[in-house]
């Protein structure tokens, strides 16, 4: 497993081998590969869409990751998920808006802190 785990996060990684370890059982390897910055949208969207939400959440920390796929985790049913798109600087400011309203008392903190950085550059 470790050489999967290793495989994933490498940019190098040829993108068929990226594609196959999209599919692999291991979390761990999915969530490493969810972060790397080489995948395709197509295979971010796939991640996105990961029944395990901790690689749902690792897609948000990927700097590849669009800006409409991560305003689509904002309504993610895991708060975890939520908040982790909260933080992100990249996420369109109507999403951070909505999750500012969050039912999470967290992520709607986590949400008006990120917007206020956004709009005067106070610190986060």
């Amino acid at each position: 497993m470790d050489l999967y785990y290793v495989f994933a996060g490498n940019i190098n990684t040829p993108s068929r081998v990226l594609e196959r370890l999209a599919l692999f059982r291991e979390q761990r390897v999915r969530c490493h590969l969810a972060e790397n910055p080489q995948l395709s949208p197509d295979l971010l969207q796939c991640l996105a869409e990961d029944q395990c939400w901790e690689v749902r959440e690792a897609v948000t920390h990927n700097p590849a990751t669009p800006a409409a796929l991560l305003e689509r985790l904002a309504a993610d049913d895991s708060p975890d998920v939520r908040y982790s798109v909260a933080e992100c600087l990249r996420v369109p400011e109507s999403a951070l808006e909505q999750l500012a309203g969050d039912e999470n008392p967290y992520v709607a903190e986590r949400a008006s802190r990120t917007l206020l950085h956004l709009r005067d550059g106070a610190g986060v």
